[in-house]
């Protein structure tokens, strides 16, 4: 808050002016002053959520990475499962198919997000470049669009458990052909949403790694930048 105090007795017009001016220039540099504070703070209040976005994306990716493995040996299983459900569909009366197993396994991944919840909160893309912040959105919409395949195949395990629970496998250990042919389909559908999910993962580690490189992400995932 400025306090203007103007003089008790002014002499003259001019006089008048003198002041008039020594007033309006102070408090064009009081507000220039309180603008250059309010920008350096919005500065730095960016640069804060600059360098936490790059560490949480460096990690996320990390992690991205680690799930390859385990959604490759997920998607091997499911293929394996299949192929017992279609060799009891094949041969209903080999009594070797007919007490075949299927292992069922599902995990879930958590990405955190905390680093840019909190720049949404605090305001600070808005003190960043459209296209820098543009691309921050890009990045989190991704992750957010992986994590959420996940529901579907944990909903077709769920199934496929509750099929198990209903034919009763664990205690006759006898699968039939109609049985089997329930399963089959279920696992085909998780197959499929195992596939799009492999594919999302790579295009995020393709995002995420062109991000940390300061390049735009390849097209292609293969594709080696140059």
């Amino acid at each position: 808050m400025l306090d203007v105090h103007l003089p008790h007795k002014l002499h003259g017009f001019w006089e008048f002016l003198l002041h008039l001016f020594t007033i309006t220039v102070g408090l064009l540099i009081a507000v220039q002053i309180e603008s250059f504070v309010e920008w350096r703070h919005h500065l730095h209040l960016a640069e804060e959520a600059r360098s936490s976005l790059h560490k949480e994306i460096a990690q996320n990716l990390k992690d991205f990475k680690k799930m390859q493995p385990g959604l490759k040996a997920w998607e091997k299983q499911i293929d394996t499962d299949l192929a017992t459900m279609h060799r009891i569909q094949n041969h209903p009366n080999d009594p070797k198919a007919r007490h075949a197993s299927i292992q069922l396994t599902f995990s879930i991944v958590s990405m955190p997000d905390t680093a840019w919840k909190t720049a949404q909160a605090t305001g600070a893309l808005a003190y960043m470049p459209y296209e820098e912040a543009e691309r921050y959105s890009s990045i989190y919409q991704s992750q957010t669009q992986l994590l959420a395949l996940q529901d579907k195949p944990r909903e077709e395990v769920a199934i496929i458990n509750g099929l198990i629970a209903k034919y009763n496998w664990h205690s006759s250990g006898k699968i039939t052909c109609e049985q089997a042919s329930a399963v089959a389909e279920i696992l085909g559908q998780t197959k499929l949403y195992l596939s799009n999910g492999e594919s999302m993962l790579q295009y995020c580690i393709e995002q995420y790694q062109a991000f940390l490189d300061n390049r735009k992400p390849s097209d292609k995932f293969g594709e080696t930048p140059h």
